[in-house]
């Protein structure tokens, strides 16, 4: 900031379309879909917009780290969900004693470190509670569906100071399918089988209280399946072009990158200051916005620059002029950056420092 002016480049969110965005996820997750919302803040890195969708009705914050889920229990979040396996036993240690202060649950796919946790937890006098990751196609983490989450969830039942919460999954290799009824056919299929294992475990005695899954690419359909809790859909409240154009998911986009124009060499060729330091261009590239009179041709990136070719000459935008571009993928984008402005028709209103960027422990 200079003379209290962003100076480009600057990530910025329009906070109508961002309001809009998130009052569209909770209707229909919340309203509509009759689910617990607990949106993922990976992209999103700012407890001050996490704040926002808890008055919108969610529940708490998924969270990929647990110094991310730090962030947020100090500004005062009660209810975290740390979507991946914590091991190492500092990490163990210190999630057993932030669960002093507010509920952060985590995932778990091996019973070691289930004995690990309870040995840590008995000797910081807390109970920490635990959810089973089930790997429902991703391939990723996660123990297979059926008997072995069942097997897991008896030994975290057993346990004295390790609670057993529930199950989650994440179904994100369907996220991408374009045919409807297909993708349709698949998000059910994967989902199937966590809620079956969740029966399964309901049989055995078990219960179980979360059945967590749902990223923005499939909520529309998850937020309608019988069985599921709970859902993690938290990037969609920014919309991006992945999210729009890859995974059908017709949100606004809220989130832009800010430039300016600084060297028109040619007729057909604009120069602006913000490179893939500023935008990522993996795995989508950003979107130019107001340019579809003089349709974009070549964009290419560089750490400092982007070059756009245009398909015919135009005078405008000049040097001087300010562009934005829509982000191409928020989680890739959003941790570039320091701060991120928030702005109302075209003015500044607020700036929220992302306070769990970097947080990647």
């Amino acid at each position: 900031m200079i003379n209290d002016e962003p100076q480009t480049p600057f990530l910025a969110v329009d906070l109508d379309l961002l309001d809009r965005n998130i009052a569209r996820m909770a209707k229909v997750i919340i309203h509509d879909g009759k689910k617990n919302w607990r949106p993922h803040v990976k992209a999103i890195k700012t407890p001050a917009i996490a704040h926002k969708l808890i008055a919108a009705g969610a529940i708490g914050v998924t969270c990929a780290k647990l110094s991310e889920a730090e962030v947020m229990a100090a500004a005062g979040i009660q209810d975290i969900l740390v979507a991946n396996q914590i091991v190492s036993p500092a990490k163990l240690r210190h999630l057993a004693r932030l669960n002093r202060q507010v509920r952060i649950t985590s995932a778990v796919d091996d019973p070691k470190v289930v004995d690990e946790l309870e040995a840590i937890a008995c000797a910081e006098g807390v109970r920490v509670p635990v959810v089973v990751e089930v790997d429902v196609g991703l391939g990723r983490a996660g123990v297979a569906p059926g008997s072995a989450v069942v097997q897991l969830a008896r030994h975290i039942d057993a346990s004295q100071h390790v609670e057993f919460a529930g199950l989650m999954s994440w179904e994100g290799q369907t996220a991408h399918i374009r045919d409807a009824a297909e993708k349709e056919a698949k998000v059910r299929a994967a989902v199937d089988r966590l809620v079956q294992s969740a029966a399964l475990c309901e049989q055995a005695g078990l219960a179980v209280k979360l059945v967590s899954c749902g990223g923005t690419g499939t909520y529309l359909i998850t937020s309608r399946i019988a069985g599921v809790t709970e859902l993690q859909a938290g990037g969609g409240v920014f919309g991006d072009v992945r999210y729009r154009d890859e995974y059908g998911v017709a949100h606004d986009c809220a989130l832009t990158i800010w430039c300016t124009v600084t060297s028109r060499p040619r007729a057909d060729r604009i120069v602006c200051d913000a490179g893939w330091k500023a935008m990522a261009r993996f795995p989508t590239l950003p979107e130019p916005v107001g340019l579809m009179d003089v349709a974009v041709g070549d964009i290419r990136m560089s750490a400092e620059h982007t070059t756009l070719d245009l398909k015919q000459p135009a005078a405008r935008p000049a040097i001087g002029d300010r562009l934005q571009f829509n982000v191409g993928y928020s989680d890739s984008t959003v941790f570039l950056h320091d701060v991120i402005v928030g702005m109302r028709n075209g003015a500044v209103e607020t700036v929220w420092r992302l306070l769990a960027r970097g947080r990647l422990q």
